[in-house]
């Protein structure tokens, strides 16, 4: 009998990956990491974003509250006489954000706060803990985007439509707008003359929403009227911009002072003087305002969305970085007249963008006042 012998033969063990099949491997994972990334960004700007708007519907609710408890938006600022009489030597109170901080749920400052004295003195500026009381971090007031207000000590990244301001020109008072927007060359509502032309003073206040209040610093009729009531919003809640944001606002570091360059926003309009009706769409008017130019930065519109999101801080000095500005990509949130946010873009049509911010540009006021009105403006306009 034979016996057959029969040789196995192992196979060799594989060690590891070949050098081919690793490079294969690390370009299948960065294609995918090239694809995720992206995606992932997104998602979270667009969380971001999201979120921004989310506290921007409080901030706006809280302003309807005060509406309808006080019968009409909150003053931009609370101003009082101070030892000397005229509106140049007013004492800065607090801000519109104070003014709504029971509307937010923070009857804990409010509560504290001191009507009777400026933001920045007494128990106002008194430490509460580990900051003073008038740089309490509000979340609310900050945009996850916003690197000078998100986490920061007094910080805010939300505006008050200030209406139209002549470039050039300082503090805005609607009854000392400063433009003459009848173009009829007799009165001009100035800081030293102000109200001295009624038609042009109700026609500049129609620019803006909220107004700042000077209480008995001031006399007659800014006395008796500052920002409109939710009523008095004549071209529609809808069309009509409320709060917007702004990186460059709080440049005093506190969301109490109410100097309207640290909690407003404005458009600035060109210093080229109205002219009579009939208008073009050419001309500069109060049916067609044109953009002021920054003779500082290249002769450039920088009031409109985005143009000045890198700053600087606004300022006297500076005062076209007091406009919307957003670190979101394409433009800016905003709160609306009627309660309701939305986004617009940095490229909306300056002219639209103009009639966003004036809640009654649109009012007949009559041939004879030399004003013509503002188009209205279609819902799918922005």
């Amino acid at each position: 009998m034979q016996i057959r012998r029969i040789q196995i033969t192992q196979k060799p063990v594989r060690r590891g990956f070949t050098l081919i099949e690793l490079l294969v491997v690390i370009s299948i994972i960065a294609t995918l990491m090239a694809l995720i990334l992206p995606a992932v960004q997104n998602a979270r700007a667009a969380a971001r974003t999201l979120e921004c708007k989310n506290k921007l519907k409080n901030i706006t609710l809280a302003c309807h509250n005060f509406a309808s408890s006080k019968k009409r938006f909150p003053a931009l600022g609370v101003y009082r006489a101070g030892l000397s009489p005229g509106v140049g030597n007013a004492i800065p109170l607090r801000s519109w954000v104070v003014e709504i901080l029971s509307q937010m749920d923070r009857r804990d400052i409010s509560d504290r706060w001191d009507n009777n004295v400026a933001w920045n003195a007494g128990i106002n500026n008194t430490p509460v803990g580990s900051t003073v009381l008038n740089k309490t971090y509000i979340g609310v007031l900050a945009c996850p985007d916003d690197q000078s207000a998100n986490g920061v000590d007094g910080g805010l990244s939300y505006v008050a439509n200030n209406g139209y301001l002549l470039t050039g020109a300082g503090g805005n008072r609607w009854t000392a707008g400063s433009i003459d927007w009848n173009a009829d060359g007799t009165f001009v509502n100035l800081p030293g003359t102000p109200d001295a032309d009624p038609i042009d003073a109700d026609a500049h206040r129609d620019t803006g929403v909220f107004w700042p209040d000077f209480g008995t610093a001031t006399s007659g009729r800014e006395q008796q009227k500052n920002s409109h009531s939710i009523d008095g919003v004549y071209d529609g809640g809808g069309q009509t911009i409320l709060i917007s944001e702004n990186n460059n606002a709080g440049n005093s570091g506190s969301w109490g002072d109410p100097t309207w360059t640290n909690v407003g926003f404005v458009y600035m309009v060109s210093t080229t003087p109205p002219v009579a009706v009939p208008m073009t769409a050419s001309e500069n008017s109060y049916r067609y305002p044109q953009p002021g130019l920054n003779t500082a930065n290249a002769n450039k519109p920088d009031s409109l969305p985005n143009r000045l999101k890198a700053g600087p801080e606004a300022g006297p000095a500076t005062p076209f970085a007091a406009a919307p500005n957003s670190n979101h990509s394409g433009g800016v949130n905003v709160g609306y007249a009627d309660g309701s946010v939305g986004f617009i873009s940095d490229t909306i049509d300056t002219s639209v963008y103009a009639r966003m911010l004036s809640p009654g540009g649109a009012r007949n006021r009559g041939a004879s006042t030399g004003i013509a009105p503002q188009d209205p403006l279609g819902d799918n306009a922005f």
